[in-house]
């Protein structure tokens, strides 16, 4: 694993190496589907706070990807996220801006693991991983805000930028950020020998 170093990805180095690794991928993949899906139910129960702005438990999937190496983990985790998304949005009902909302879950998961892995020294620094949960956390809402601007009509661009505004404060440092930097290290050191 060579976080920080700019070198692998960790896909050759496991396949074929580790035979728990394909059962990592998938575990890391349905827990972030269910754990994410879990905390969507307590936070969402909030409601939005302003015009698309609410809180989503963007730690959950942001303590996995720092759990596991950079590449196709990383993605594992993203399009569990999603999948937690997806399926209450099925039972909420569905809307159509739902498909780029699942794209966005994925991309800012994937950058939240890639800067941490490709862009500084010590991933597990509290400095970097406020970054990367902001970084993750605005491409993320960047999908949703240009979803909110055109599947509305009545929304303007002041209005989707203070959607990607908002909700990169809320998913990348309310529920980001702080607890992210609060139990990254417990948890690592808890689990992190589970995860080749």
């Amino acid at each position: 694993m060579s976080r920080g170093t700019g070198g692998s990805t960790g896909v050759g180095d496991a396949i074929g190496r580790d035979p728990r690794w394909e059962r990592t991928v998938l575990a890391l993949g349905l827990l972030s589907a269910l754990l994410f899906g879990l905390g969507l139910q307590v936070t969402e129960a909030a409601g939005e706070f302003a015009v698309d702005v609410d809180l989503k438990p963007f730690f959950i999937p942001y303590l996995l990807v720092g759990l596991a190496r950079f590449g196709i983990p990383t993605l594992s985790v993203g399009l569990g996220a999603a999948l937690g998304e997806g399926v209450l949005d099925v039972f909420e009902g569905y809307e159509l801006d739902d498909p780029i909302g699942f794209i966005g879950y994925v991309v800012g998961f994937v950058v939240f693991g890639w800067y941490l892995d490709q862009r500084t020294a010590d991933p597990t620094s509290s400095r970097s991983l406020v970054v990367a949960a902001v970084l993750g956390a605005l491409a993320q809402a960047v999908f949703e805000g240009s979803a909110f601007l055109i599947f509305d009509p009545s929304a303007g661009p002041l209005a989707a930028t203070l959607s990607v505004l908002g909700n990169t404060v809320t998913h990348g440092v309310l529920l980001g950020a702080i607890p992210l930097v609060l139990l990254h290290d417990p948890v690592r050191r808890r689990f992190g020998a589970y995860v080749p």
